[in-house]
């Protein structure tokens, strides 16, 4: 069951986000606030990650999958998140997806 049940129309942010002490960028707060709504709409109980593709990402963000990398690796440096690459495993065969998708925890 995920967070996400497409009747409460909002987010849940963590405030360091706002206070004027917080150093990352305007781009790393919105890139942020996608990530937060999707961690809302793809976890559940049994699962703390959710994964994305660049493509997806870059559709989500609205911007590339170049501004997106430098904005994850400062919320990363800032430890609002976590990230790695992943494989899907074909149930059938046990063998490793080629397509690699890129798994998130929110750590905030």
């Amino acid at each position: 069951m995920s967070k996400y049940n497409g009747v409460n129309p909002f987010v849940q942010l963590s405030r360091s986000i706002f206070h004027k002490d917080c150093k990352l960028s305007f781009r790393a707060k919105w890139l942020y606030t996608v990530l937060s709504e999707l961690e809302h709409r793809y976890t559940g109980p049994k699962e703390d990650f959710f994964f994305r593709t660049q493509a997806d990402l870059a559709k989500d963000t609205g911007m590339n999958p170049v501004s997106n990398r430098k904005y994850i690796k400062e919320l990363v440096e800032y430890g609002y998140i976590k990230t790695w690459q992943m494989h899907w495993i074909d149930k059938e065969t046990g063998k490793k997806s080629e397509k690699r998708v890129n798994a998130y925890r929110l750590l905030r």
